[in-house]
């Protein structure tokens, strides 16, 4: 973040335009991909709801069961991979595995969240 950051500083000081026409397409690529993946977030959760709701309640819940002990465990094996990439000196798998850990920390605050505001 630090580099990218001191990067687009230089390039501002530099101001040549060829570097900000890369930098647009740059803006407009990470932008398509994020889109992408939402919309395709979406179309798996549509999916996986339509599989869901046709299962007997006793698969239901072992499936719950299972994908409540993955969400503990995916912190702990993410933050393995890191340190692995760490002792390998790989940056870029580094930030990727970064931000798949915190989207998936995000993700599980959130639910616990709206589980303890949803009355029973």
């Amino acid at each position: 973040m630090v580099f990218s950051i001191k990067f687009l500083i230089d390039l501002f000081n530099e101001s040549s335009f060829d570097n900000f026409i890369n930098i647009g397409k740059l803006i407009i690529l990470i932008l398509l991909i994020y889109i992408s993946i939402y919309f395709l977030n979406l179309f798996i959760e549509l999916i996986r709801n339509k599989i869901v709701s046709i299962l007997p309640s006793s698969i239901k819940r072992i499936l719950l069961i299972l994908s409540e002990s993955i969400n503990y465990i995916l912190p702990f094996i993410i933050g393995a991979i890191i340190y692995h990439y760490w002792l390998e000196d790989k940056p870029r798998a580094i930030a990727l595995t970064l931000i798949v850990l915190s989207s998936k920390i995000t993700y599980l605050t959130k639910s616990k969240k709206e589980n303890e505001s949803q009355p029973q």
